[in-house]
């Protein structure tokens, strides 16, 4: 709650919606379609952070270039829940909103990735936005947001990194559609692609 002018209000619920985790170069099946490819397996997860549902309509997804939308949300999303919205989910709002067919187009060398409401009425409200780092987008490498420790790191549990640039590789591995709780090292041989795959599908 806040005070305006007097007067006691509510703070918009989507103030609590979050990118928290983004893969940029897939090398694997993410997406569930038998194949892997550059553009579909894309993914970025995003999280309602605060305690209350919040309605997803009108808000949007699109990366650092141009002002085109390359995802709509619709429905929910619960306390404390986390979706996912692949390249191929994006491909195909494209084609039903007569929006293009270029997917989430996150670049492999970084990218800044936006999350938006836009309703009909009224300005457009930025939500939330974080550049990717090229390192962060290596091959299978995810870059995710650790709501404990208020900052991004690196999940490189498929594809470590050795670099000494921030943020440091973790071991973890990708969490696609789940709340992201890994910050240490895992041991090597983690979950394999399919075996996470399994726990978000």
């Amino acid at each position: 709650l806040a005070l305006m002018a007097g007067t006691l209000i509510s703070l918009p619920a989507h103030a609590d919606l979050r990118l928290t985790e983004i893969l940029s170069a897939p090398v694997s099946d993410w997406d569930g379609d038998g194949a892997v490819d550059s553009k579909l397996d894309e993914w970025v997860g995003v999280t309602n952070t605060g305690a209350s549902p919040v309605d997803l309509q009108d808000v949007y997804l699109r990366d650092g270039t141009g002002t085109a939308w390359h995802f709509g949300f619709s429905g929910s999303l619960a306390a404390g829940q986390s979706l996912l919205v692949t390249g191929a989910a994006s491909v195909q709002w494209q084609a039903e909103n007569s929006a293009g067919t270029s997917g989430l187009s996150l670049n492999n060398s970084g990218d800044l990735v936006e999350l938006w409401r836009a309703p009909e009425t009224g300005d457009p409200v930025l939500l939330d936005s974080t550049t990717v780092p090229g390192h962060a987008a290596g091959s299978d490498r995810a870059y995710a947001w650790l709501t404990l420790a208020a900052s991004w790191i690196l999940y490189d549990g498929l594809n470590p990194y050795g670099g000494d640039l921030v943020p440091t590789g973790t071991g973890c591995v990708p969490s696609p559609g789940v709340p992201n709780t890994c910050s240490v090292t895992v041991p090597v041989g983690g979950p394999s692609v399919s075996r996470i795959k399994t726990n978000w599908e």
